[in-house]
């Protein structure tokens, strides 16, 4: 039997913090004989070709919809109306079904801002209540009150990733309408709130893309590392355009042994990264999980893979994470840190701007 390589995705979202840190992460996370046996199936049943009975881990998306236009982002080209929120009644539905196959974690967010979906709150509680370890989402964080904010803590939220991308003027460009010191401020007020009631979660944790930092790396790690419990780097990738750079022609992935992700509109798509749902697998609306995921289109979507035509699909072909990937020493603090970044999908941050042009007059 053949054995897949480790995959990109594992490669270019590098932990800054250290292992130390990260090590006491784990440990507030809980659940420690459960996070073991969810990361044994997450890493092995890939790499040995191995379809497990269902998923540990699933990609609910609680809104499709964002209130931002991040210039990197490929969000942008997803069509006005095809934006929306989960029904909350479709939610219960796959939650309910997670919680019977005793899925581990569930993350509330995919190619949207999870907060614009009025039942956010509503949804964190409930997939608590049906005892799903993990849950968690990644926000830009532009929406968070201070009430939403105890709303999340008291509701069970485990962990939340805010998506901060550089320090000051660079974020404000990139992050508009949201401020530097607006988003600070509602970190600092997420951590103050769950710190002062003796509470260990929801855990929290920053990232940015290298394009923003690359020029201050340890700047903004020793910013952020006061008040998240983890900082991550994710490595450029040419998302928001069909771009030439050059592909891994024995890229191997191992998502379709891993997760389900679910649209807001319930439809299954390939991945995380068939923003468009070019190659849908099903519709949770119709079908159940279970058989979505032992379904014919999956398992055509793992024989393509394992048989090595994975750009066959074309999701795939169009897949940033198939880039070759090559290493770079980043100086942080007093620590020599080796990162991965993709080759020719640098991103010059210099030129992004999602501010509203002003008129001249």
């Amino acid at each position: 039997m053949g054995l897949l390589k480790k995959s990109h995705r594992e490669m270019d979202y590098i932990r800054v913090s250290s292992r130390k840190k990260a090590l006491y992460y784990s440990l507030k996370r809980g659940h420690i004989s459960g996070q073991i046996i969810d990361r044994m199936k997450w890493h092995w049943a890939s790499k040995l070709f191995i379809v497990a009975d269902f998923p540990t881990h699933l990609d609910i998306e609680a809104s499709s919809s964002c209130q931002m236009r991040c210039p990197m982002c490929l969000r942008r080209a997803i069509p006005n109306q095809k934006s929306g929120a989960m029904d909350f009644r479709l939610y219960t539905k796959i939650v309910d079904e997670c919680a019977q196959r005793g899925v581990y974690s569930i993350k509330l967010s995919w190619r949207g801002e999870p907060l614009l979906n009025p039942n956010i709150i509503k949804m964190v509680r409930y997939a608590k209540e049906k005892e799903i370890k993990d849950v968690a989402f990644l926000t830009n964080g532009e929406r968070l009150s201070e009430n939403m904010a105890k709303d999340l803590i008291k509701a069970g939220l485990d962990w939340i990733s805010f998506s901060i991308d550089g320090l000051e003027e660079t974020y404000e460009r990139i992050r508009w309408p949201e401020t530097f010191g607006g988003i600070t401020r509602k970190v600092k007020f997420l951590k103050d709130y769950r710190d002062k009631n003796g509470l260990k979660k929801p855990l929290i944790r920053v990232q940015t893309i290298w394009g923003a930092v690359k020029n201050n790396p340890g700047e903004y790690f020793e910013f952020w590392e006061k008040l998240a419990d983890k900082v991550y780097i994710i490595a450029d990738q040419l998302r928001y355009e069909i771009a030439p750079f050059p592909k891994n022609p024995n890229y191997m992935c191992a998502e379709p042994w891993r997760r389900v992700v679910i649209g807001s509109n319930g439809i299954v798509p390939q991945c995380i990264t068939d923003y468009d749902e070019l190659n849908p697998l099903g519709d949770v609306k119709k079908q159940t999980i279970y058989e979505i995921w032992h379904g014919e289109k999956f398992n055509k979507l793992r024989e393509s893979i394992k048989n090595g035509k994975l750009f066959n699909n074309k999701p795939c072909a169009r897949c940033h994470d198939t880039g070759l990937m090559y290493p770079k020493i980043v100086k942080i603090g007093d620590r020599r840190l080796k990162i991965w970044l993709y080759r020719g999908q640098e991103i010059d941050v210099s030129k992004m701007d999602a501010r509203p042009k002003r008129r001249k007059s």
